[in-house]
């Protein structure tokens, strides 16, 4: 397939809140019940068409899950390069991840700027949730992001949500290429 645009995406986040999951599932569609830890960066690609302001446009993304571990954090900046936007993944059942996503946000913008990020908050399937929706929305409004509650086990707004990032990527392309 022939393609308008290809993007870099990153997905970020501390480990085993589901990058890898939510990545096969767009990708694949599939879902698997274990993972096995990601070692530094795994990727995927996929081609989508999204509806821009200049009609409809095919973008294929590929999209680079890195390793949330911290003894990962000398060689994640190194897969940030031309990435041009990104998901920050948390879980919902996790605490701990989303008192992190400061983090993540940080370590993105110090390597790639303002690119297009969205916050996820994943594993809205499981019952014993302890970040709420309000929490996750607060986060997302505080760094300007767009907020997604996902599901990778159900398949739950993960094709939306890569479709919003894709048009979002779009329109910081061509802010980009105005700019000269």
């Amino acid at each position: 397939m022939s393609y308008d645009y290809l993007f870099k995406v990153i997905a970020v986040g501390d480990g085993a809140v589901g990058k890898t999951s939510i990545t096969l599932r767009f990708s694949t569609g599939t879902f698997r019940d274990s993972y096995i830890m990601t070692i530094g960066v795994d990727f995927a690609v996929k081609a989508i068409e999204v509806q821009t302001r200049e009609g409809k446009k095919k973008v294929k993304l590929q999209i680079w899950d890195t390793g949330g571990q911290e003894r990962f954090s000398y060689v994640r900046p190194l897969y940030y390069k031309g990435a041009m936007g990104g998901i920050v993944v948390y879980d919902v059942t996790q605490p701990e991840s989303f008192d992190n996503i400061p983090k993540w946000f940080n370590e993105v913008k110090s390597n790639r700027g303002g690119i297009p990020l969205l916050l996820i908050g994943n594993k809205v399937d499981l019952p014993d949730r302890k970040v709420s929706a309000e929490q996750g929305a607060s986060v997302a409004k505080k760094y300007g992001v767009r907020y997604f509650e996902a599901s990778a086990k159900t398949g739950e707004s993960i094709d939306r949500l890569f479709e919003e990032l894709s048009k979002e990527m779009v329109d910081y392309a061509k802010r980009i290429e105005k700019e000269g």
